[in-house]
């Protein structure tokens, strides 16, 4: 067995040699299609933001040393709406109606409130408080300016970023392509979730919950189905799955006299890294490669495959995306309670994370192991507890995945 930290540097130097080599090439899309993917390019802005200056609040545009013996009363010489531009300019003991978002017209420096004023004819209004320069101002390229960076390549591309994009006219953009993540579910035991379970069977859970985690860490999964433990439809199934830049089987991967998913991939050409990981659950996790297509062997049982797709699956996918940041989900918290160790494999398992006073704390969820689902549903994240001897007191510092990281 290897250790996690040995493992992962594997999955990662073979990510970072197939991403040199040019793998994942970006594409261009339309804007509208691009939520959730990763940019391939730095994205300036065309112009000056806001272009104008631009008032915040509906009231008057006024100019701010008219006002110094307020209440005062000025006339109105006209309205200022977003949308249309000003004709003329504001003069002494002048000012104009404006709405939030409109131009400010020439000659005024600050908006007064319309809370703060008393409407007294069509051509005046009282001002009731002064205000200074600038008041209900947002000036003309305070939130940026023509060519500065707005956003950074590796980004990933969600709300605010798709709002920024269209509000500085960037209609296409390159961005990486999703890796495609074929997923093969084996085991004689599974049926599908449409089914009632016969005696010794169980539904398959694997598939569907490794094709969320794919989309979510920004691939296309493409579900093979169920594969029974049989040579021959295993080789069929591996060998169309080795079509896809990533190859994920469930199951299959143990010692057993059925487990027979590592024998298919050597046979098939599959170099592995590593076939046995020092955690659990998970130890039979296998990762390997046949040229540009990357293989995981997980195990089959649900929180064994959960744990396995996000300690190395999911880093893989972000380096292949070439997303900015550390693809490493784990944070940091305060334990709340003993926890105890493995003195063979690092451990990972359920845990409710709270976030107070600045900081993370968790406890141990109420869970029987890999296959108890229903304990896994209490929990949202997965904490890690280092190989050692004895037991992690409460107030230990731990490292923990936060669930749908």
């Amino acid at each position: 067995m290897i250790s996690v930290e040995e493992a992962l540097e594997i999955v990662s130097g073979r990510a970072a040699a197939a991403v040199s080599r040019g793998a994942m090439p970006p594409e261009s899309l339309p804007l509208g299609e691009v939520f959730g993917r990763v940019l391939r390019e730095s994205v300036a802005a065309d112009m000056d933001s806001p272009p104008f200056d631009r008032s915040v609040r509906d009231g008057f545009a006024v100019r701010s040393g008219d006002l110094a013996g307020a209440p005062v009363e000025l006339a109105i010489v006209g309205e200022s709406r977003a949308g249309a531009s000003f004709e003329g300019s504001v003069g002494a003991a002048e000012c104009a109606e404006i709405m939030t978002g409109a131009e400010v017209p020439p000659g005024a420096n600050a908006v007064v409130m319309v809370e703060d004023t008393v409407r007294l004819s069509e051509t005046t209004v009282r001002i009731l408080k002064s205000v200074g320069g600038g008041q209900s101002i947002q000036a003309a390229g305070s939130e940026c300016r023509r060519g500065d960076v707005i956003l950074e390549e590796g980004r990933r591309i969600g709300v605010s970023e798709t709002a920024v994009l269209a509000a500085t006219g960037h209609a296409t953009l390159r961005v990486s392509k999703r890796p495609t993540v074929a997923i093969v579910s084996t085991g004689d035991e599974l049926v599908e979730i449409g089914q009632t379970p016969g005696p010794a069977q169980i539904r398959n859970s694997n598939g569907v919950t490794l094709a969320g985690e794919v989309r979510q860490a920004g691939g296309e999964p493409r579900l093979l189905g169920i594969v029974r433990d049989d040579t021959a439809a295993l080789t069929r199934a591996i060998t169309a799955g080795l079509g896809a830049d990533i190859l994920i089987t469930s199951g299959g991967v143990s010692m057993g006299k059925y487990d027979l998913v590592v024998g298919v991939l050597g046979g098939q050409g599959v170099e592995i890294g590593f076939d046995r990981v020092a955690m659990k659950p998970g130890k039979p996790t296998v990762f390997g490669w046949r040229d540009d297509t990357f293989v995981f062997g997980l195990p089959g049982n649900p929180v064994s495959t959960i744990v396995a797709f996000q300690l190395f699956v999911r880093p893989l996918i972000h380096k292949l995306l070439h997303a900015a940041g550390d693809p490493d989900p784990r944070l940091e918290a305060t334990l709340d309670s003993e926890a105890r160790c493995d003195p063979v494999r690092e451990a990972c398992v359920p845990a409710v994370a709270r976030f107070e006073d600045g900081a993370y704390r968790l406890s141990l969820a109420s869970w029987k192991g890999s296959s108890d689902l229903v304990g896994l549903a209490r929990a949202n994240a997965y904490v890690m507890i280092p190989r050692q001897e004895g037991v992690l007191e409460a107030g230990t510092r731990v490292r923990f995945i936060p669930m749908g990281a």
